[in-house]
């Protein structure tokens, strides 16, 4: 660990999960929109917005669009490596052991089935994304149709079109999100695998079954410090001073927030770090130690809060 701890000092890991510590590390994520992204929630046709000022709607992402799809790709890669038991599914957990996983302690957890009344809060504390555009210049409204088998609208048993029109509206590409995640608590193979979780995720919002991979993630920098910094994407996306929207720009205004939020000394670019993790990647036997002393940390935590005997 010592090539992450010249990145973040050691003292801002945690050796034991029962420990409850001053200290916060935020890591300031830029999302690159790639392909169509479909953000809604009530209305099937409408993206969900928030309204900024006066003369602003932004395109809103709440954190759970964000942190789900984070938490289900952190569970394939636990079955990869063996740390998960084999009958957990996403968000179904039979029984109390089976949370002695490094997603579950991460991501946080609940038993869903079983009579144990056993919830884990999460580690991983995930802000909501705002656009820096107004929703207007951003997305773009569609209108699609129900095909037969046949290719067309024809409806075989009554011989007539069927009415199967319906309209979505898309983020586009080339749509930026600042975005933020603050970890508390965390070991240093816990914060591995968050880091693995978001670089390697690049597929968010509805319809996520049909449409391929439309964000790319890029880790801009890390923070860390006693306290967490009162610094989030909405505050990013209300100083926003008018200026062209691309990913040179927002990445210095998010660097320029950070630095002053956390001054030069408690400050990393996070482009080193993005690589580190993925050269990690390329070495699985040094990878998998690491997952399996993740696994180890979470029995002995689930032990020493007497979840688990």
């Amino acid at each position: 660990m010592q090539a992450l701890y010249k990145f973040i000092p050691e003292n801002y890991f945690v050796k034991d999960l029962k420990d409850n510590t001053l200290g916060s590390i935020k890591l300031a994520l830029l999302r690159e929109v790639k392909g169509n992204m479909i953000i809604r929630s009530n209305y099937p046709d409408e993206t969900i917005t928030f309204k900024a000022s006066n003369d602003k709607d932004v395109v809103e992402i709440p954190a759970r669009k964000l942190k789900s799809r984070e938490k289900l790709m952190g569970l394939k890669i636990c079955r990869e490596f063996g740390v998960v038991d084999k009958e957990v599914r996403y968000n179904v957990i039979k029984k109390s052991t089976q949370l002695a996983n490094p997603n579950s302690i991460l991501f946080g957890d609940s038993v869903t089935e079983s009579g144990d009344a056993v919830g884990l809060t999460s580690r991983a504390i995930y802000d909501w994304a705002y656009s820096l555009r107004d929703v207007s210049e951003i997305t773009a409204t569609l209108q699609h149709n129900a095909l037969s088998e046949g290719g067309t609208m024809h409806n075989e048993d009554t011989g007539k079109l069927r009415q199967s029109l319906f309209q979505v509206q898309y983020v586009k590409p080339a749509t930026f999100f600042p975005h933020f995640i603050t970890v508390e608590n965390v070991t240093p193979e816990l914060f591995i695998h968050l880091l693995a979780c978001v670089l390697f995720e690049n597929r968010y919002g509805a319809q996520s079954t049909t449409q391929s991979a439309n964000v790319q993630n890029h880790l801009v920098g890390v923070g860390f410090n006693l306290f967490e910094a009162p610094l989030n994407s909405f505050s990013l996306s209300q100083q926003w001073n008018g200026q062209e929207v691309n990913f040179s720009n927002v990445q210095a205004a998010m660097r320029e927030a950070m630095q002053a939020a956390y001054g030069q000394d408690n400050y990393r670019n996070g482009e080193e770090l993005a690589t580190w993790i993925k050269t990690l990647w390329q070495k699985p036997d040094e990878l998998k130690a690491h997952y399996e002393k993740a696994q180890e940390d979470c029995k002995a935590f689930l032990k020493a809060i007497k979840v688990t005997k």
